[in-house]
């Protein structure tokens, strides 16, 4: 069995000699405001996994906590290998060429075309030749599902579903081996999401990326996660399929996974 059957309240954490990502003990907090404390998560190495929770549980934040934007009050966070909280400014520099990041709203920078914000990271990790980074941007643009003439586009020229792929080209800049997501599909409408998330499956699968996605997309969770973590109490309460999740005794759980929209995306 890929997770072990613990008591409720308790995350079900998967092998550890599999795991990328290995979160232990972690706690954040904002002042006297605390948001996470002694939570524990494995992601798999090459998996898909959707983290939800109800509103102010603290699903950004989890990922903002682990890629280091935010930083913890305690506990450690390992990441293919490296607990973030010992490296040296070499390698924690080494270390974030590991994965890359879709934010929120996209976060591209307005003044930049599409091929310009792909070579940011670029930029900034390599000295690379224009000819060579200008191919590279075109690479990762198609890869990311958009027409190559979106490269000399501006954000503001760009769809909403068109801001996601560019950022998410941006993402794949690096060719990371994590792919961490924040709410990937939110304002898109249903067909444009469905599109998003089938080539988030394809990424995974054709490059062996692992994903991190934060979402309350029952779709997404449906399509294409191969396991949930579900945030609350400030913590993981289950780590596992989505099949023994709906299953899993607490009350968010049941509201969440038992209502109509959840029996809408065929999971209740």
């Amino acid at each position: 069995m890929d997770d072990i059957t613990q008591m409720p309240g308790t995350p079900a954490l998967p092998d550890q000699q599999d795991a990328i990502i290995k979160v232990r003990g972690l706690k954040t907090a904002f002042g006297e405001h605390v948001v996470h404390e002694n939570l524990d998560l494995d992601v798999k190495r090459g998996e898909i996994l959707g983290i939800v929770g109800g509103s102010g549980s603290g699903k950004s934040v989890l990922l903002r906590t682990i890629i280091g934007l935010n930083k913890q009050a305690s506990g450690t966070v390992e990441i293919n290998g490296r607990n973030q909280s010992t490296l040296s400014r070499a390698e924690e520099r080494s270390s974030r060429q590991d994965w890359g990041v879709l934010f929120q709203d996209g976060a591209l920078f307005s003044s930049l075309t599409v091929a310009q914000n792909v070579q940011v990271p670029l930029r900034e990790y390599y000295d690379l030749p224009l000819d060579v980074m200008d191919d590279l941007a075109r690479s990762k643009i198609t890869m990311a599902g958009l027409p190559l003439d979106a490269a000399c586009m501006f954000p503001s020229d760009l769809s909403g579903g068109m801001r996601k792929r560019a950022a998410l080209a941006r993402s794949l800049a690096l060719d990371p081996k994590v792919l961490f997501l924040d709410e990937p599909t939110a304002g898109l409408d249903p067909i444009g999401a469905a599109a998003f998330d089938g080539l988030v499956k394809d990424l995974s699968v054709s490059l062996g990326l692992t994903v991190f996605l934060v979402t309350h997309d029952l779709d997404t969770l449906y399509r294409v996660c191969d396991r949930v973590a579900v945030l609350g109490d400030k913590r993981i309460l289950i780590n596992a399929p989505l099949s023994d999740v709906v299953q899993f005794d607490h009350p968010w759980v049941k509201e969440y996974f038992g209502g109509p929209r959840a029996r809408a995306a065929g999971i209740a």
